[in-house]
């Protein structure tokens, strides 16, 4: 076997490694190594250095799948509040008359479950875009029926825009007028749009980071 000198064996280590040295090299490689303690140690920190670079990120599957399955559960009971408040609200909130203590109930509770959904959903990327959709929908529409009703705006496209808000907050109509109801509902929706929005920038940042 032919003799090879450290530095010769030290460059073409990460050759060897990597298999691409021809079958004559990779013998004279490994008979060095054998003989030299040096490059033997050198040859060994090069593999673990490159072994650890490798290495695949380790996940918890069930934890993953654990967060899908709270998001997909989490969209369908937004989904069930809206449909339940529209369903409830609706009838009154077409007749324009005054709510009874139910639809207040109801417009609380749905006040109350956006609140805690946008704030539960601060951390999944699924859900906070639900939270600002749905935010921005009911701010365009609050405001919307703002505007018609303090410059005596009626039709049916002004109807259309503001039914996203009049019919959720329909409960406000228990203790005050329309133009009440649309003031209280521009406020919430734009405090509610404000937290939202900076709670998805918040988000998005933090994910580039990540994938940074």
């Amino acid at each position: 076997m032919k003799k090879i000198e450290c530095y010769i064996v030290q460059d073409l280590l990460p050759l060897y490694i990597d298999h691409a040295c021809s079958k004559q090299t990779t013998e004279d490689i490994e008979g060095h190594l054998q003989s030299c303690e040096s490059c033997k140690k050198l040859y060994e920190e090069m593999s673990s250095d490159i072994c650890s670079a490798l290495q695949t990120p380790e996940f918890d599957s069930r934890k993953i799948f654990c967060h899908a399955k709270k998001s997909v559960l989490a969209i369908i009971l937004a989904l069930a509040a809206v449909i339940s408040c529209f369903v409830i609200n609706a009838g009154g909130a077409w007749m324009g008359g005054r709510a009874d203590i139910s639809n207040l109930i109801v417009t609380i509770l749905y006040v109350i479950f956006w609140s805690v959904f946008s704030v539960r959903s601060r951390g999944y990327v699924p859900l906070i875009k639900v939270s600002f959709a749905i935010s921005c929908i009911t701010f365009v529409s609050a405001a919307a029926g703002l505007i018609a009703r303090a410059l005596h705006i009626g039709g049916f496209i002004t109807g259309i825009l503001s039914v996203f808000s009049s019919i959720p907050f329909y409960g406000l109509r228990f203790f005050m007028d329309w133009t009440g109801l649309y003031v209280i509902a521009t406020a919430l929706s734009l405090a509610w749009l404000i937290y939202t929005w900076h709670s998805k920038r918040k988000l998005e940042h933090t994910t580039d980071l990540k994938g940074d």
